[in-house]
């Protein structure tokens, strides 16, 4: 009775041990780890400083997939820039520029003096409304 006992005992632990395989968890974590690897090259990190912050994952995953960023990055498939600095405008000497510029300081000195004009008349139309809500309560 306690050599069956244990004999069942000893065969669930076994079979326990494999429920990653059987349910696919073995790899997702692998792949998961891969995908640190390349979070980690695209974000400028060492690998070293990767599987530091990532102890609970595989390092040779994290690795493998750092390597694998840096194949993309090496031929140009990936900027790991991407985005950190915008390119600035290219601005094409000559004519066309000058008159840009010129468009835009009218542009800016026209706003202010629409923005002038229209308070007071905001303002005008204030006293006229509470003039006809005084009325209206009377």
């Amino acid at each position: 009775m306690m050599r069956t006992r244990r004999f069942v005992l000893l065969l669930a632990a076994l079979g326990l041990v494999g429920c990653d395989r059987i349910t696919g968890a073995d790899q997702q974590k692998t792949l998961d780890a891969e995908a640190i690897g390349y979070a980690c090259r695209i974000s400028l990190k060492a690998p070293q400083d990767c599987m530091q912050e990532n102890e609970a994952h595989s390092p040779t995953s994290i690795l493998y997939g750092w390597k694998e960023a840096d194949k993309d990055v090496q031929s140009k498939v990936i900027d790991p820039s991407m985005g950190k600095n915008p390119p600035a405008p290219q601005i094409q000497q000559g004519a066309p520029a000058a008159a840009a510029t010129e468009n835009a300081a009218a542009s800016a000195s026209e706003k202010p003096a629409a923005a002038k004009s229209e308070k007071p008349a905001a303002a005008a139309g204030k006293p006229d409304q509470d003039a006809a809500e005084k009325k209206t309560a009377r």
